[in-house]
């Protein structure tokens, strides 16, 4: 079950994206004609990487995890993103066995763009992990305080391939403290 904080981020970064769709404009972008850094707007696409599962006093588990990822651009600098996915391998060490049945966000994105064809960015907001564990405490849906870093190149068309750091989670297991980092590559749309 998500626990309420991270149904109400997600709530507020569905409504602020609903919000910025209906209130941008485009058109308007530097100079004469279109611009690639006028794209404002919707976008969607997708993720896959690991999770760097560490608790204290044992080594770091490792699970595959797949996301869509969708969120609205404000402008060449801000957009709100909201993410979804879940475990397509789990992982295991010595015996403990960790898979993430469903990993989640909302996140306020900041870019730089310092070209063209790239910009570094950050991200903070709300993540949260459900985690499937064969040792206590079996079963976690741990939620927190998000944040990140990555880049993203252009490419033709208004795709946009993305590299990203991400500490999704921390918590406390019978305990034992643990963290949750996500290391993933992607790609997205704009619609």
């Amino acid at each position: 079950m998500i626990k309420p904080i991270a149904m109400s981020g997600l709530a507020l970064a569905a409504l602020l994206s609903t919000a910025a769709v209906a209130g941008s404009g485009y058109g308007d972008g530097y100079g004469y004609g279109s611009s690639e850094y006028e794209d404002r707007g919707f976008y969607i696409g997708g993720s896959a990487g690991e999770i760097f599962y560490k608790e204290q006093g044992l080594d770091t588990i490792v699970p595959s995890v797949a996301f869509l990822n969708m969120g609205v651009k404000f402008n060449p600098y801000l957009a709100v993103e909201g993410r979804v996915g879940g475990g397509i391998v789990d992982d295991e060490s010595r015996g403990y066995r960790v898979d993430v049945p469903l990993v989640y966000g909302g996140y306020l994105k900041g870019m730089l763009p310092v070209s063209p064809w790239f910009a570094p960015y950050a991200i903070a907001g709300v993540g949260g992990l459900q985690l499937h564990r064969n040792y206590p405490d079996f079963n976690a849906d741990d939620v927190a305080f998000s944040f990140g870093v990555g880049g993203e190149f252009l490419l033709y068309g208004g795709a946009r391939i993305h590299a990203e750091w991400a500490r999704i989670d921390h918590g406390n297991n019978e305990g034992y403290t643990y963290t949750a980092d996500q290391l993933s590559v992607g790609v997205s749309f704009r619609l």
